[in-house]
């Protein structure tokens, strides 16, 4: 885990480099959801977010082919799982 401004101690990530250079390129998963967690691991490391997407949510992958904007309903099913 890393410790955040707040003291906080998150708990361990899993990430995979997927573009290594002056601007790199993450994929993160996290398993607790405090307050722009993300960002504020990435800056307790020195490193700085200038782009940030979210591509599931718990047992729940986000739409691909959903247009910046656009939205859908969620089905009872996945309903159901968010709310476990």
């Amino acid at each position: 885990g890393v410790v955040l401004d707040d003291g906080y101690r998150t708990l361990p990530a899993d990430v995979k480099l997927l573009v290594n250079g002056a601007i790199s390129e993450l994929e993160l998963t996290i398993y607790e959801g405090k307050f722009h967690q993300v960002k504020r691991m990435l800056q307790a490391v020195g490193k700085q977010v200038t782009y940030l997407q979210r591509k599931s949510m718990g047992t729940l992958i986000l739409d691909p082919t959903l247009a910046l904007g656009q939205c859908r309903k969620l089905t009872a099913e996945e309903v159901g799982d968010l709310c476990y």
